[in-house]
């Protein structure tokens, strides 16, 4: 009985690893901080590999502010948790960055204000969307 309890552990532990391999390169990433934190934060793997810290604000926190020079990312939970970009763009004022994440059922939006140039920020949104039909 013993022998056959190690061996489904085993069984388990190379599944876990093998969907571990096979994630999509392009994922978030939690931050770990301190309780009390009033931006909540977050991180974003591109297909480089490059990480995207990002302020993480629902769509009623977002409304009435402006982020000049954003990199916004739409975001929706899935059913298991897991944030999946819906939508990506730095193009526009956070207005219209929100009536496209609503059209989009996002739930968050996620902006990235490190990048200084437009050719970055369009560099960003590539990373960020992949292949992927948004």
């Amino acid at each position: 009985m013993s022998a056959r309890r190690r061996l489904a552990w085993t069984a388990a532990l190379d599944q876990a690893r093998t969907m571990r391999t096979q994630r999509s390169p392009i994922r978030e990433e939690r931050l770990r901080g301190k309780s009390g934190c009033t931006v909540g934060l977050s991180c974003w793997r591109g297909q480089s590999g490059r990480r995207y810290v990002v302020a993480v604000l629902t769509l009623k926190q977002a409304e009435g502010r402006d982020a000049p020079g954003a990199v916004f990312l739409a975001i929706r939970h899935g059913e298991l948790g897991l944030a999946r970009i819906v939508g990506a763009g730095h193009r526009g004022t956070m207005a219209e960055a929100l009536a496209f994440a609503r059209a989009d059922r996002a739930t968050e939006l996620h902006l990235y204000r490190l990048a200084e140039t437009d050719d970055e920020r369009d560099a960003i949104v590539e990373d960020l969307i992949g292949d992927d039909a948004l």
